[in-house]
């Protein structure tokens, strides 16, 4: 089923959330290009908010795609940094394992040797 402008049901309230942070962040990259604020205040019958395509120039919708661009790519190195830090986490977790069960064995080793009256060597 659809509502009075074609929408399915329920996804309004989906859709919302979705649309205000498209819109902060048009109303951010309108602040890098130059955009005013008038722009954004335009109603648009099915998106409130929403500029009308005809009201951004060529030159504004490259540079919000330019920005958008830039925005992707920051994200790429970030998770490009993040798997380099996640591969020096395993190498590490790699190392300490071993070396926590050479501890936990010396401990159990020493406990033995301070034993007091203990012998040692191993009955038999």
């Amino acid at each position: 089923m659809t509502d009075e402008q074609g929408a399915p049901e329920g996804s309004p309230g989906l859709i919302q959330p979705w649309i205000a942070q498209l819109r902060k962040i048009t109303q951010e990259l309108a602040g890098m290009t130059g955009l005013s604020e008038s722009v954004f205040a335009q109603p648009v019958p099915s998106w409130p908010g929403l500029p009308l395509p005809g009201a951004l120039s060529a030159a504004q919708l490259n540079a919000i795609a330019s920005a958008l661009a830039a925005q992707r790519s920051s994200i790429a190195a970030l998770q490009a940094q993040l798997t380099a830090f996640d591969e020096q986490l395993e190498t590490l977790e790699g190392i300490l394992g071993p070396l926590a069960e050479w501890s936990k064995k010396w401990a159990e080793f020493e406990r033995l040797v301070t034993k007091p009256g203990g012998d040692p060597r191993p009955s038999g």
